[in-house]
Formats: structure tokens, C-alpha cells, sequence
């Protein structure tokens, strides 16, 4: 599976928005550190938002904040926040046409296929919500600050 630049992005959002001290960060300072367009960031703090990874305060002081604490923070909810949580796998019957005439060893194969895929993805998902983005910032700064 390839992940969007967008997930990439978003662990910068969530890092740069937990240095700031609970001090909101508006998208106009988003935008320009990350060195992309207030509107395609838009889309990924939205997304953010909707997970309820991060809130948005409004007024002339507002900006984006932290929702929960960096701890309570998941590596896979934050690709989820992006990417969804749609199954990897999702036949789309190629074998099925291709192999019309061996229904049976078509419906085997492909179970087969569909339970090993679901496992991969279990198991990917198991070490994704394993890590907090708490212990990522932690683990790459060694007591530094960001």
C-alpha cells in the first residue's frame, strides 16, 4: 500500500501544532512552513478535524490545536484521518472473468487470497496503532526541542 504525502504532511501538522505550547497555529503559519498552499493544507487539517485529532479555535487568536494529547495519538489514526480505512484488498473479479469456467478453484484461490491480504492487513494495523505520535517526536528529537 502507498500512503499520500498528505499522511506525511499530517504528522507535521500534529508535531508542529504540539510545539506550540497550546498556543493556536493558524493555517496562513502552517502553510507557510510546510511550504505548501493554505488550500491544499485546508484539506488535510479539515481531515484532521474530522477525526477529532486536532480542533480549530476561532477569533482573531484562533488557529488549530492539539484535540487530544500527542500520547493519545496513534500513528494509524492519523493515516486513517487521511487515507480512510477502507480494506486494502478489494477484488474487483478479474480472476472471476478471466477464469469463468473453474468456479470452484476461483472461489478457493481467492478466498485464500482474501484471508492472507486480511491478515497483512491486520497485522499492519496492530503495529500502526502500537506507536503514539507522542513517542515518534520523542523518539526523533532525544530531548531537543522542535
Amino acid at each position: 500500500m502507498k500512503l499520500s504525502t498528505a499522511t506525511e504532511q499530517a504528522c507535521c501538522i500534529l508535531a508542529l501544532i504540539a510545539s506550540r505550547n497550546l498556543s493556536p497555529i493558524t493555517n496562513a503559519e502552517l502553510s507557510e512552513r510546510m511550504a505548501v498552499s493554505p488550500s491544499y493544507l485546508a484539506k488535510i487539517t479539515r481531515r484532521l478535524v474530522v477525526a477529532e485529532l486536532i480542533s480549530s479555535e476561532p477569533g482573531a487568536k484562533g488557529g488549530f490545536v492539539l484535540a487530544r494529547p500527542m500520547r493519545l495519538i496513534t500513528l494509524l489514526m492519523v493515516v486513517e484521518a487521511i487515507e480512510g480505512n477502507e480494506p486494502f484488498f478489494q477484488p474487483a473479479g478479474v480472476v472471476e472473468r478471466v477464469f469463468k469456467n473453474r468456479r470452484r478453484a476461483v472461489e478457493k484461490g481467492m478466498s485464500v487470497v482474501q484471508e492472507k491480504m486480511h491478515e497483512a492487513e491486520l497485522a499492519w494495523r496492530r503495529s500502526l496503532s502500537s506507536v503514539t505520535m507522542q513517542e515518534i517526536v520523542d523518539d526523533a528529537l532525544k530531548g531537543e526541542m522542535l
